[in-house]
């Protein structure tokens, strides 16, 4: 019976040691492997002294031996080893919840980082679409508002087939041929407000309404002024000026 209670006293020692870690926090091989095996010796010590308690009763059972004390210690034996099984017993599923827990934790984490990435993929996409989106209306933007003029003598004018004529007395016409394109300047019309014209005679070919501009003269030279941008650029992107 002294050898039995010491044994009892090492389950519980043995029981202690056992270290149930917060959920969340995974075992390593070598903590499993310890866990592992001081279940198996908590399993085999209670079942060697469940056995070892219940050949002893036995033999007082037989020996026709009468003594409330040895009877009362064997009870409280008894009792000691059912609440250490019932301990060990007990531990064993927190060891199961635990894993389970861990698994589920560890499949929602993984389903999370899945979902974060589908979540930045998506977001890239709609990042590019909106960029592309932002990139086209921009473009779209500039060419509605962009236009084009030339400045240049009625001979540079016509070597370049802005100017063109049928002859000596023909009206001359303006942008009516293949004329070089590249021979003129690009401009954002929202933006452009004046024109130096380096010139002291200017005269406007195109139509252009006369109340959305003025030609003034600045250090003896004409300067065109726009005054009112979408009205000026109302019925023509292409202005073309005739100087000396």
């Amino acid at each position: 019976m002294n050898q039995i209670e010491q044994n009892i006293e090492k389950i519980k020692t043995t029981q202690n040691s056992i270290s149930i870690q917060p959920v969340g926090q995974e075992l390593n091989d070598d903590m499993r492997t310890k866990i592992n095996e001081d279940m198996s010796y908590l399993n085999e010590m209670l079942q060697t002294n469940k056995d070892e308690l219940a050949r002893l009763k036995a033999k007082l059972r037989r020996s026709g031996f009468k003594s409330t004390e040895l009877e009362q210690t064997i009870s409280r034996l008894s009792k000691s080893l059912e609440e250490e099984s019932s301990k060990v017993a007990n531990l064993q599923i927190q060891l199961s919840q635990k894993d389970s827990l861990i698994t589920q934790l560890s499949t929602s984490v993984n389903d999370m980082g899945k979902n974060i990435e589908d979540l930045s993929t998506n977001a890239k996409e709609k990042d590019s679409k909106i960029k592309e989106k932002e990139t086209k209306i921009k473009e779209q933007d500039e060419t509605i508002h962009t236009a084009w003029y030339v400045f240049g003598t009625r001979k540079e004018l016509k070597e370049q087939k802005i100017v063109t004529t049928d002859g000596l007395f023909s009206p001359q016409r303006v942008l009516q041929s293949d004329f070089n394109k590249n021979y003129f300047v690009r401009i954002d019309a929202r933006n452009t407000k004046s024109i130096p014209l380096y010139s002291t005679r200017a005269k406007i070919l195109t139509s252009h309404p006369k109340s959305s501009y003025t030609l003034e003269k600045e250090n003896g030279n004409f300067i065109l002024l726009i005054v009112e941008p979408n009205q000026f650029w109302s019925v023509s992107k292409y202005l073309v000026i005739e100087v000396e």
